[in-house]
């Protein structure tokens, strides 16, 4: 009988806190989406598919991929294609956190109002 496991690859804490229930996580503190996408890209080699076909934000620092695996799975040359691009995609960029620089939210009750209307 073939298994086929649910493996979650994240370098987001809440939704490894999320998926840690139910499936098997690879938490990558501190990871650059670039090294979770590499990680998925090893998995997808030995036997991994993508539980979606298509990564569709390649720019977020915080990445979650789905990856079913089974060791009788064979490459599939388009989930390959796909994480490459991920890859590409983030390639270089050595960012490992995300950073809010000098923001400051200052909520002016005068012109919106307490219940959140702006006020003419």
């Amino acid at each position: 009988m073939m298994r086929i496991e649910r493996i979650i690859v994240t370098n987001n804490p809440i939704s490894a806190e999320t998926y840690g229930g139910s499936d098997r996580i690879m938490y990558m503190k501190n990871a650059t989406p670039y090294e979770v996408y590499m990680r998925v890209r090893d998995l997808l080699e030995n036997g991994g598919r993508l539980s979606k076909p298509v990564i569709r934000d390649k720019t977020s620092y915080y990445t979650t991929v789905s990856v079913f695996y089974s060791e009788t799975f064979e490459p599939s040359t388009g989930n390959l294609r796909e994480i490459d691009a991920a890859c590409q995609a983030t390639r270089g960029v050595q960012d490992y956190s995300p950073k809010m620089k000098r923001i400051r939210q200052v909520i002016d009750l005068r012109r919106n109002g307490p219940d959140h209307r702006p006020v003419a």
